[in-house]
């Protein structure tokens, strides 16, 4: 389909999707769309008269998870379209798990630029997906989804996103002690990253072992052992004095409720921690750190630098960082 498929009427184009989202979730995304594409057409009108009035063809991007309706991704993508004049909207798109395939399958048949991925959906995108980017294939999950060549590419920019978010903060990862909490998609973005940039030890906390096992496995190939334990290592007074670095890549406690028995005072008082989750306000992760004195940095960082490398694929431009940071609180 071609990529300059003109979009017109928001409820109708949403309500094409009503089969694959639900018709609630398809309504919702037109009336958001609306809302959006008002303040970026406002925007662009200007410049569309100085290219001698031509009338622009919106091109519609998303996030696709369950749920998605506490993402930022919407308000950072599209202030970073007004920003730069572009006449693209982002949309966030709610997709039941068995419909996840035709969900995918709508960037080519509905002409959509391209998707985010979100939780649950990272691991399981890849499986529908036409090519997957070599980072992609190497992390096993995805969470960026564009058109290239007639085909539906797979890509994760997490791995990116993630030591991005360290790099701009003056955290440097190589020869770093780590320990990482979780094993699922986002997990393994992260673990890549580290492998990559150099940590010098890395422990994986899971609840279920055997799969942390079948993770390091994957990642350790040509540089030593990636060990693994189960969450007691949280509580474990001679183990944690020796990270510098904790990463929480599960969504525990962000819906309410407290984090895991944790005793963040037996880390070092420089020892950074990192949500890969946010909502408004510390995570139960990010407040207990905080409490104990320690540095914290949360999920809005990688967001950010996640969607700052998708966005390049989205529309083939650098993405304004300053206006994206803005628009989450940063």
């Amino acid at each position: 389909m071609s990529s300059g498929r003109k979009i017109g009427n928001w409820h109708e184009r949403a309500a094409e999707m009503v089969d694959i989202v639900g018709a609630e979730a398809a309504q919702r995304a037109g009336e958001r769309a609306e809302k959006y594409a008002a303040g970026a057409h406002a925007r662009t009108h200007e410049k569309n008269s100085e290219r001698g009035g031509v009338e622009g063809t919106t091109r519609v991007v998303g996030i696709l998870g369950d749920p998605v309706d506490h993402s930022l991704s919407p308000r950072m993508h599209n202030a970073a379209y007004a920003a730069l004049g572009l006449d693209f909207v982002y949309v966030p798109f709610h997709a039941p798990r068995k419909r996840l395939r035709e969900a995918v399958h709508a960037v080519d048949s509905l002409g959509i630029a391209g998707l985010n991925v979100t939780v649950p959906y990272k691991e399981d995108v890849a499986k529908f997906v036409d090519r997957l980017t070599d980072t992609a294939k190497a992390i096993g999950a995805v969470n960026t989804i564009y058109r290239e060549g007639g085909k539906i590419v797979g890509d994760n920019t997490d791995a990116e996103g993630f030591y991005q978010a360290l790099a701009t903060n003056d955290f440097r990862v190589r020869a770093r002690r780590v320990l990482l909490i979780g094993a699922g998609g986002s997990a393994r973005a992260v673990l890549y990253a580290l492998v990559k940039h150099g940590a010098a030890d890395i422990v994986i906390a899971n609840r279920t072992v055997a799969r942390a096992k079948k993770v390091a496995r994957q990642f350790a190939a040509g540089r030593g052992p990636i060990r693994v334990a189960d969450l007691d290592i949280l509580d474990n007074f001679d183990f944690l004095p020796s990270r510098q670095l904790v990463i929480n890549c599960t969504p525990v406690g962000l819906k309410g409720g407290s984090f895991l028995d944790y005793s963040v005072e037996n880390t070092p008082a420089d020892c950074l921690h990192f949500d890969l989750a946010y909502r408004s306000g510390l995570t139960p992760f990010l407040e207990a750190a905080r409490k104990a004195g320690r540095p914290v940095l949360d999920g809005r960082h990688m967001l950010v630098h996640q969607g700052a490398a998708a966005f390049r694929h989205f529309t083939g431009k650098k993405a304004p960082l300053d206006v994206m940071l803005k628009a989450v609180g940063l």
